[in-house]
């Protein structure tokens, strides 16, 4: 399996799609649940993610302008919370320039 060099202020991270989604700086993390915001994918990337609809609301309502991202961080928590599921997820909901995007932050 082939890394990929992610570089940041001088600090090398090696991702490949086996990579835990938490191992992504935050700022890029951050930025990641921005794209997911504007048309609510994050929704049904935390439906497929077995989050509830429950679960869901409380999210939205809660934290208004940055509910994918800490959806996001809520699931790196569970075991297999890898790029590669992530990515495989955001493909599924035809998000192809949300899974570009993450292609992009592993290859910097």
């Amino acid at each position: 399996m082939s890394s990929v060099v992610y570089k940041v202020v001088d600090t090398e991270f090696y991702f490949n799609q086996e990579s835990l989604y938490f191992k992504l700086p935050e700022s890029s993390q951050q930025v990641l649940g921005d794209r997911m915001m504007p048309d609510a994918a994050w929704k049904l990337v935390a439906d497929r993610f077995g989050f509830t609809s429950v679960d869901i609301e409380t999210l939205a309502a809660k934290y208004v302008s940055n509910a994918a991202y800490k959806m996001l961080r809520a699931w790196s928590r569970r075991n297999g919370s890898t790029l590669r599921v992530l990515r495989l997820t955001l493909a599924g909901i035809e998000r192809r320039d949300i899974v570009t995007f993450l292609d992009d932050l592993c290859k910097r």
